[in-house]
């Protein structure tokens, strides 16, 4: 029976004598062993729990689905028995539950990494090169393959014909017509102004034209000003994708890629006949592969862009940053370094918004393309030109070497042409003799055989050496001349075959010697070419990584309270920015070089050089990372799955090791007064005392930050002096970044003033309050369990059987622990959540407060529209600043109750399900098979169980 308690007061056993002589004793169910010879021993878990190497928790992990699926049957089992069994229904009922928990969290998880970048940065490429494809991904740079947002995943689909798979999402009906009336409304400024940026595809009007025209083929510049957004957005060819996914597979990337390039990929010039383009409809485009550096949960979300000039483009990037456990920011690494990539690519709002939620740890930062080098620039401008003047110096001997050499092979083989075509010249004279003075010899007349050879001298050139009283008659005597002139022949023709050849070796060896010149200077310049993008490397990560430091310390200074402020908190520790500096991870990389070492771009003439291998390009060390970034996720999935499992054998255990004895009574009543006590601190004042006075100044400073929307940039302004401009502003809902120059984020810099004084406070709530708070619960809770087990370990210690079964009760204990361990992880990420949704709302509720003056501006036309528009600008700011951010701060105040009420509500169902195992755990234990008799086959199946149990530690160690 269990008595309530008050709290603090010490749990009290009734009903039990005080020593053993007079305890119940244990006489073990007929057919059943004895309970202490059915120990069953699970320290394997505790062993694991403090394990944080990802191979082995999997490897434990899998050996526990294992033992999960031999015991799954046998429970089924017992479930089917109409007898009344020693484990009560709900016991097995709950394993059930329990199992099929265990099998559903064996799916394997997902982190998803964020790339974004300009176009023409790189992403596409490294997304490729990442999963080891040549183009899985267009990479044609066009505008089109960064409307959208691409996810790359692991394929875990076992077909053979489905290797490569990919899903198109196209946006909604309703979300492409607000996208018609802006796009529209973007080219009718243009023209009406008598402007032709529509025909230049990277201004804003030209991009909104190509959009259109890519969808409407039939479009023209007469039409566009009579064109009706609705009857537009009910094209029938758009219906036809409008809010539908395409789902393709295919055997090879190439496959896959042909398949989807004809929705997402079609060159916008191509012929109108084709019909529509429908890339601008594209909401999202997944691809999934069997890449390892995805095998282990990594997905790869390529984003559009932190400035799009497309709003909802723009917000839907934002909202898949929220869910991103790492951000990798990519840059060309010329651009990295000369133009500070590393802070100027986020922009001054994106940096905030970082240090606000505590997201800045997340960034990596990608340096791309370093096969882009100038050697010589390089050598000079990164200072390691002295380290290698000596090879230069080298070079420029081979070099000199090289020509000699070269115009001596020149003059040698000319030489040798000219033996060889004289030798040849020779063997024929030489052949035509012989075969005269053979003729001769078989009785024909010497005039009749000798009567060519002068012609074939003339004919050719004096090399026989002939004399002319030859050509006349010939005498007996002068026959034996005839045999001394073939051998002088013959004599002619080795002296010059000696001579080619003695030439011909002296080629090769000349040949070798300049062949390996040739490969000296290029192993020279190969090794200088590696050396300066080594170095080129390693001078640009320090450089990023202290613009990187540099930036967030501009953020901290820029909104840190003055010391004699109100709001100023003396005892907030200073952030370590060289541990920021330390921290940031920087890759330099080289898409091309690795496609080229590994097999791929078989038809690019792409030079590898200054790459001695594939770890060189950079690529296998990002491949790395890509994994190492899941194993915070999987490992909390793998000690999720052990607890789960832990808990389930633990309950199991304690069926078949129960005891006979009364049930103990639980002090839950304690508990849940901690729980209540520990569940209101996290109300912190620190964020909500200061709102209010912060909704104030952000009121003051609105009107001085209006007028300078049209002020020049050069006067401090935002240079929004054309009302086309603030038109195109008004069009993109308040966010717009047109090309070349400064993005402009109306709301965020209106909510600046909040921003800027809740910073320090809100650092300190959420990433050392939060924590602190959470971790102080599990240290009290996890204490006051183990006073708990204590008061009846000292009741009953002095019972051999009884200890032993309180004993098993330790494994259900650190089961527990561990279970509200992970609680307490989860919490800390939804908080996270939780976080970056307050900030939002604040910047949605000055969105909704502004909505009118972009409809109302956007309406004004005629003479006298900047100054008019410039009135209504004002007019407007002075009618809702003393509402507005008081409006956005309680949004935002509704957001962090809502974060409160989901930590009191998880820690109040997670803790009384906490409640409730405990109280079958031990019940399960001292009171055991009182609760009836064993059947034969319930005999069989607890039996079979306590094999499998048996075998535990010795599985899991293994794993080891």
């Amino acid at each position: 029976m269990q008595r309530a308690m008050k709290p603090g007061k010490r749990v009290v056993v009734k009903n039990e004598p005080d020593d053993d002589q007079g305890a119940v004793r244990h006489t073990p169910t007929a057919g059943v062993k004895a309970a202490p010879n059915m120990n069953i021993n699970l320290t394997a878990f505790g062993e694991l729990y403090d394990v944080d190497d990802t191979a082995i928790l999997e490897r434990a992990v899998e050996s526990g689905l294992q033992l999960a699926r031999e015991i799954s049957p046998v429970i089924d089992h017992l479930a089917s028995l109409n007898t009344s069994s020693t484990a009560r229904k709900d016991d097995v009922v709950r394993w059930q539950e329990a199992i099929e928990q265990i099998f559903s969290l064996a799916r394997p998880t997902q982190t998803r990494i964020g790339v974004v970048g300009v176009t023409g940065a790189g992403k596409s490429s490294l997304v490729n090169s990442l999963v080891g494809e040549e183009k899985l991904l267009p990479t044609s740079c066009s505008r089109a393959c960064t409307a959208w947002v691409t996810e790359v995943s692991y394929n875990y689909i076992d077909d053979a014909t489905a290797s490569y798979r990919a899903e198109i999402e196209f946006m909604t009906a309703e979300a492409w017509l607000g996208e018609v009336e802006a796009l529209l409304q973007d080219i009718k400024d243009d023209i009406s102004s008598g402007s032709s940026d529509y025909l230049d595809g990277n201004s804003d009007a030209g991009m909104a034209f190509s959009r259109l025209t890519a969808v409407y083929p039939g479009l023209t510049l007469e039409t566009i000003l009579t064109s009706d957004k609705n009857v537009m957005a009910e094209n029938a060819e758009a219906q036809m994708v409008l809010g539908r996914t395409i789902n393709l597979n295919d055997v090879s990337s190439k496959g896959l890629l042909d398949q989807m390039q004809a929705y997402m990929g079609r060159n916008a010039k191509e012929d109108v006949a084709k019909g529509m383009n429908p890339w601008p409809l594209i909401k999202a485009v997944r691809v999934f592969t069997k890449a390892p550096a995805l095998s282990t949960g990594a997905v790869i979300v390529d984003l559009p862009g932190l400035h799009d000039s497309n709003a909802a483009r723009a917000a839907v990037s934002t909202n898949y940053m929220k869910d991103c456990s790492g951000i990798w920011v990519v840059a060309p690494i010329i651009r990295a370094v000369d133009d500070k990539s590393a802070k100027e690519l986020m922009g001054e709002s994106f940096r905030r918004g970082m240090v606000f939620d505590g997201t800045w740890s997340a960034i990596s930062f990608v340096a791309s393309k370093t096969d882009d080098i100038n050697v010589e620039e390089a050598a000079g401008e990164l200072g390691c030109a002295t380290d290698i003047d000596q090879d230069f110096s080298r070079i420029n001997t081979l070099t000199n070497e090289i020509t000699a050499l070269k115009t001596e092979l020149g003059v040698l083989k000319k030489q040798n042409t000219k033996y060889r075509d004289s030798l040849d010249d020779l063997r024929d004279e030489v052949d035509e003799w012989e075969t005269a003075i053979s003729d001769i010899q078989r009785g024909e007349s010497i005039h009749a055989a000798t009567a060519n050879l002068g012609k074939r001298k003339r004919a050719d050139s004096d090399v026989s050496g002939m004399s002319p009283l030859m050509e006349a008659v010939m005498t007996p005597y002068e026959k034996s001349q005839v045999d001394q002139h073939l051998q002088d022949l013959k004599t002619r023709a080795q002296d010059l075959r000696k001579r080619v050849k003695m030439d011909l070796e002296t080629i090769k060896e000349q040949e070798q010697s300049l062949e390996l010149k040739m490969q000296a200077k290029t192993s020279l310049l190969e090794g200088i070419k590696k050396s300066c993008i080594k170095k080129r490397n390693q001078v640009s990560s320090q450089r990023i990584k202290q613009d990187f430091a540099d930036g967030i310390r501009e953020v901290d200074e820029a909104t840190a309270p003055d010391q004699n402020d109100v709001f100023y908190i003396p005892d907030k520790p200073p952030r370590d920015y060289e541990k920021v500096r330390a921290g940031l991870h920087v890759f330099c990389i080289s898409s091309r070089a690795y496609q080229k070492l590994n097999g791929m771009m078989q038809n690019v003439g792409f030079d590898t050089s200054g790459y001695g291998n594939s770890d060189d390009t950079g690529i296998p060390e990002l491949q790395a990372h890509a994994q190492k970034l899941t194993e915070s996720h999987r490992n909390a999935r793998c000690r999720e799955i052990l607890v789960k499992l832990q808990a389930l054998l633990t309950s199991i255990a304690c069926w078949i090791t129960g005891l006979d004895i009364k049930r103990a009574g639980l002090d839950s009543s304690s508990i849940k007064i901690h729980l209540r006590r520990e569940s209101v601190k996290f109300r912190n004042i620190n964020i909500y005392s200061k709102t209010n006075a912060l909704a104030i100044a952000a009121e003051l400073e609105a009107t001085p930050y209006a007028d300078r929307w049209f002020e020049s940039q050069d006067d401090g302004g935002l240079g929004l002096v054309s009302h086309r401009t603030f038109k195109a502003v008004c069009r993109k809902k308040g966010v717009h970044a047109p090309r070349g120059r400064v993005a402009v984020d109306i709301h965020a810099d209106l909510a600046r003033p909040i921003y800027d004084g809740l910073v320090g406070d809100w650092e300190k709530v959420f990433t050392l309050k939060i924590p602190f708070l959470l971790q102080e619960f599990l240290s009290e809770f996890t204490q006051h369990q183990k006073s708990f087990h204590q008061v009846f370990v000292e009741r009953y210690e002095r019972s051999h059987h009884l200890a032993k079964a309180l004993d098993s009760l330790k494994n259900h204990n650190s089961a527990s622990r561990e279970g509200l361990s992970n609680l307490v992880v989860e919490i800390k990420n939804t908080t996270a959540k939780y976080r970056g949704d307050a900030r939002q709302a604040v910047i949605q509720a000055i969105a909704n407060g502004m909505e009118a003056l972009y409809n109302r501006c956007l309406g004004i036309r005629g003479t006298g529209c900047k100054l008019r528009i410039q009135r209504a600008a004002e007019d407007h700011i002075e009618t809702i600043k003393g509402t507005v951010f008081h409006d956005a701060v309680a949004k935002m105040h509704m957001e962090l109750e809502d974060m409160e009420h989901f930590i009191g509500d998880k820690l109040t169902t997670e803790v009384k399900l906490l409640l409730e195992k405990a109280l079958t755990a031990y019940s399960g234990v001292l009171l055991g098979s009182q609760r009836g008799k064993l059947s034969p086959a319930e005999l069989k199946l607890k039996d079979d169980l306590y094999v499998i149990l048996q075998s535990v530690n010795s599985r899991f160690r293994r794993t080891n």
